[in-house]
């Protein structure tokens, strides 16, 4: 392309030293973006490799979370999940967790005692008190401690996550090369709740598959550390830690920022193998959720990469490990060059003719290949034409919000890069206040944007003609107009993304339905059963959970060793079984907020913290939890879009052969069989509880057999139902009038809506309350897996 583009410049009007600098920094961009395409074309023809799930680890390994001031709450959970799924993969075997803190304050410490205490005994706390050297010196003073005592030790952050499974995989791989010294997993992002998240996860989605395997594939045994998801041999790590203070002031001296990039070089200078394992599966991390966060710690990665300059020629170093820290280097490089290139073109003081569109084409090209790749790589697994739908969609806004954000993060890395030049250090910012202070308007952003647009409009319009002055005008706007849009695109970005109407009930409406549900300690927010022997509203309301009990255990054999409840609401059909089954964990899934805060505390003062586990998610999305024994749905697979989205979900969850347990309403016939009167008590129904559905029980079972479920019973649970209390009978009245004037649209009265069409349809035999027991039955092979197990995605339907 560097070709066509010198043939595309009219170098008879152009000085030539202007037209040979245009040259060199083009070249080199290019150079960037085709090798970055090419790799991701290599990794969209490489096949993934398979997980293998049936290993057993024999080294003795420590995992270790590094914090600093990030939430402790949120890393307490995340510990707790990691020890339970531990102990239910591999007992006999498990790996040490460490939590090596450099939390300082007394409230921030105390505050991470508090929640990390429900772990004591799991794990083994240290706090620094004097956090020399940062997180090199937080993991250089535990190697010094501990590190005889084991062989391998799994790097985390804070934000991270990582399953035992993947784990144990990982251990075995190692255990099994004497030479290998460093495995760097993919990582995928979390759900985010901005765009800006969004953005960022869509992108990884996208395109990271792809250039990970291709990353994987060219790097061989001289791969890259990213600095956490990583699992390391203790022994070769102490060969090359701690690493050198560069000599001179900060910012090209001083200690290493970007240390991950050079541990990886050294290792691999010092005979360690160190590759890069491009299955995400299992690992995890949280992506910075505002561009003020994000470019706090871009300010530090960049001046960490600009360090490599003084490192990349050391003596020894493989040359993939060279081609490592320059591409880093280059990363944050190519956003000066690229605004020079656009102020000389734009300006007129490189003249060139229309050929020069080709080379620019190419340039383009380059930037949506690895979109692309990515796009045609889950094509290739997505079949129905909803998955594909669905995979259109995420490929264009992707593309939209990255466009709209280039422009920023070019200005941005620009200033960065002149920053440093001029020897102002970032400092380091404890990664638990990544987030703190004021974040960026976008005023400095509209500013570049208007001297961008003066600088190649105005001397066009001095030396040559206004119609030139326009066209070079309308050829830079695709990156002035961003750039002088910058303080109302920040804030669009870092707007939390739309809320779920189904979430909004809950949280509106939970309290009330404690409040006067009369469940009392059983928790409840379903339909009480007054089955022979129970004589109060609280044994009524927790009736439900023996029937789900009694049918499980008859359909396992044996109590479950895990159960997941997808809409757990706050947790009472969870602690009623916890109280049941002593020996199983529990993980609660629910999308509402309001919920998961008041379970978490059920549970805390029930002791029952370390068992059970709740996750504020949409669980017909993938998530990261190990598989269950038994996954349970009380009045809640209705608020999915569809029967089969519903059991496509649970299906991930659980194990081969496990069981699914549905207590739910279920039609008595297809919807078009209802009269007119009827039609509109199910419409009401779903409009006011936020349902995205009601099927009928045969084609549940229908669909769930087409989908790989065996159908285990059913139990017609609607004679236990009373559909006569005082205030069922209340809202026969005041229900249809709250819909006449005109009241829908409030949780209060949707729920007296909804549950009046309800109740009616009951009278009427169009609906009837049901247990319904399913086996995941994998003998069908014509079934495809589930794919993208282990993702998180953003909840945009119910939990």
């Amino acid at each position: 392309m560097s070709v066509l583009l010198w043939l595309g410049l009219d170098t008879d009007a152009t000085a030539p030293a202007l037209a040979s600098v245009l040259l060199v920094l083009f070249s080199v961009s290019t150079y960037t973006l085709i090798s970055a395409a090419g790799i991701a074309v290599i990794g969209a023809v490489t096949e993934p490799a398979q997980d293998d799930d049936a290993v057993q680890a024999t080294d003795r390994c420590a995992v270790l979370w590094l914090v600093c001031g990030e939430p402790p709450e949120v890393l307490a959970r995340r510990i707790g999940q990691f020890l339970n799924d531990q102990q239910a993969l591999d007992p006999a075997l498990p790996a040490t967790v460490f939590v090596l803190s450099d939390t300082q304050g007394t409230q921030e410490l105390h505050r991470e005692a508090a929640a990390l205490a429900s772990l004591d005994g799991r794990i083994t706390y240290r706090n620094r008190s004097n956090p020399t050297g940062r997180k090199g010196g937080n993991l250089g003073d535990w190697l010094n401690a501990h590190g005889a005592d084991f062989d391998t030790m799994l790097v985390l952050d804070a934000d991270s996550g990582f399953s035992p499974q993947r784990l144990a995989s990982m251990r075995a791989r190692m255990m099994a090369d004497d030479t290998l010294g460093l495995i760097q997993s993919a990582i995928r992002l979390r759900p985010a709740q901005t765009r800006f998240g969004q953005m960022q996860r869509l992108s990884a989605r996208i395109s990271g598959p792809v250039f990970e395997r291709g990353m994987a594939a060219l790097t061989g045994d001289s791969g890259n550390y990213w600095g956490h998801n990583a699992l390391i041999r203790v022994a070769a790590f102490q060969q090359v830690t701690p690493l050198p203070v560069l000599s001179g002031r900060p910012p090209f001296g001083g200690p290493v920022l970007s240390h991950d990039f050079v541990e990886a070089a050294f290792l691999r200078r010092a005979g360690w193998k160190v590759v890069i394992d491009p299955s995400g599966k299992g690992s995890f991390e949280d992506a910075p959720e505002t561009i003020g966060a994000h470019l706090r710690r871009d300010r530090r990665w960049a001046q960490g990469n600009l360090q490599h300059l003084r490192l990349v020629g050391a003596r020894g170093l493989h040359a993939v490990s060279r081609m490592h820290l320059i591409a880093g280097i280059q990363s944050y490089m190519s956003a000066p060059i690229w605004l020079t290139l656009v102020v000389l073109t734009g300006s007129g003081a490189v003249h060139a003719t229309a050929a020069v569109l080709i080379p620019l084409s190419g340039v383009l090209l380059a930037l949506l290949v690895p979109k692309l790749a990515g796009q045609r790589a889950r094509r290739v697994r997505y079949r129905s034409a909803r998955q594909k739908r669905i995979l259109r969609r995420a490929f264009l806004a992707e593309l939209g919000m990255t466009t709209l954000f280039a422009p920023i993060g070019m200005v941005r890395r620009t200033g960065f890069i002149l920053s440093v030049l001029m020897g102002r250090t970032s400092g380091w910012i404890p990664s638990g206040q990544q987030g703190s202070g004021l974040g960026p308007n976008g005023l400095v952003e509209s500013s570049v944007g208007a001297f961008i647009l003066l600088a190649v409009t105005l001397p066009q319009a001095l030396i040559g003609t206004s119609a030139n002055a326009l066209l070079s005008g309308l050829l830079v706007m695709p990156i002035v107009l961003p750039l002088l849009s910058a303080p109302l695109l920040y804030r669009w970005f870092d707007r939390p993304r739309e809320t779920n109407a189904v979430a909004d009930y809950y949280n509106a409406s939970t309290r009330r339905f404690l409040a006067t549900g009369g469940s009392g300690a059983a928790l409840a927010i379903h339909r009480p059963l007054w089955a022979e022997g129970v004589t109060t509203p609280e044994q009524a309301a927790g009736h439900v959970n023996t029937l789900i009990a009694k049918a499980a255990e008859q359909a396992l054999g044996h109590p479950p060793s895990r159960v997941h409840d997808l809409g757990c609401g706050v947790g009472g059909t969870v602690f009623q079984l916890a109280a049941r089954w002593p020996e199983t964990t529990f993980c609660g899934v629910t999308i509402s907020a309001e919920q998961v805060a008041l379970a978490r505390q059920f549970a805390t003062a029930s002791g029952l913290e370390t068992r059970c586990q709740f996750q504020r998610s949409d669980f017909t999305r993938p998530m990261a939890m190990s598989d269950a024994d038994l996954v349970i749905a009380v009045e809640s697979h209705v608020h999915a879009p569809d029967a089969a989205t519903f059991l496509n979900a649970a299906r991930r969850h659980l194990r081969p052969g496990g069981v699914l347990i549905v207590v739910d309403d279920m039609l008595t016939c297809p919807d078009t069989t209802l009269s007119t009167a009827q039609a509109h008590l199910v419409v009401a129904f779903r409009c006011g509880w936020r349902l995205g559905h009601v099927p009928t029980q045969d084609g549940l079972v229908t669909q769930a057999q087409s989908l790989g479920y065996a159908h285990l019973g059913t139990s017609d649970l609607t004679p236990l139902l009373r559909l006569n209390r005082w205030r069922d009978l209340a809202l026969r009245v005041v229900g249809p009038l709250a819909d006449r004037v005109g009241l829908a649209g409030k949780p209060l009265f949707d729920n007296m809506i909804g549950g009046n069409a309800l109740t009616e349809s009951y009278r009427a035999g169009i609906m009837r309350y049901t247990l319904l027991t399913l086996r995941r039955d994998d003998t069908d092979s014509t079934f495809p897996a589930p794919r993208d197990k282990g993702l998180i995605r953003s909840p945009d339907h119910a939990g």
